[in-house]
């Protein structure tokens, strides 16, 4: 099955997000817009891998659910890559919380690595994808707009698996790990009362 492993965004996230895009897609031309509602960060794409495999991989990370405790990421920016004149992914970068999600990347990395799983080649930068192009051409100033520095909690991994149909893909959870140490990295909850945003 086709996989990957990423954080889930909260639905009143999705929905600001889905709002800036309004806003922006008009200017930025031969952009294929993600579905608001497949929207995730992700923090390692598996390929086509066997369900054993899938919860092989599991077994190696299981220890991160209770060696981490749960973060704040805020929404930051909205960029491109791999450069603004060369756009051909549309990204919200994050803040705050980069640190303590790369830590944990880290520790995906360094355990998976013994089921064979090679480490990406790239460093790793949380963001949230947008929208994709074909073609790498520079975007509009315009596109590039002040967002709200809205926040969210990270409590939990969850792996995708990845249908790909002629509507588009269409992901559904396989497993999760709850991160709820009370110790570990740094990052504090939001209180409840601000409903998961601010």
């Amino acid at each position: 099955m086709r996989s990957f492993l990423a954080v889930e965004i909260p639905d009143e996230i999705k929905e600001y997000i889905k709002t800036v895009v309004r806003g922006i897609a008009i200017y930025a031309d031969g952009v294929k817009w993600v579905n608001e509602a497949a929207r995730h960060i992700t923090l390692k794409f598996f390929g086509e891998i066997e369900e054993e495999m899938a919860w092989n991989i599991k077994k190696s990370i299981e220890h991160i659910g209770l060696k981490y405790s749960p973060f704040v990421l805020t929404l930051k920016d909205i960029d491109a890559f791999p450069s603004k004149k060369r756009a051909r992914v549309i990204v919200i970068t994050l803040e705050n919380g980069v640190d303590n999600i790369v830590d944990i990347f880290n520790d995906i990395e360094q355990n998976i690595a013994s089921l064979g799983i090679e480490k990406d080649e790239r460093s790793f930068m949380p963001h949230i994808t947008l929208g994709r192009r074909k073609v790498p051409t520079p975007l509009p100033e315009r596109t590039f707009v002040e967002i709200d520095r809205k926040s969210f909690n990270v409590n939990a991994l969850v792996l995708f698996k990845s249908t790909l149909t002629s509507q588009g893909a269409i992901y559904t959870p396989v497993w999760e790990i709850k991160i709820q140490g009370q110790k570990g990295v740094k990052g504090v909850s939001l209180n409840p009362a601000e409903g998961g945003t601010r």
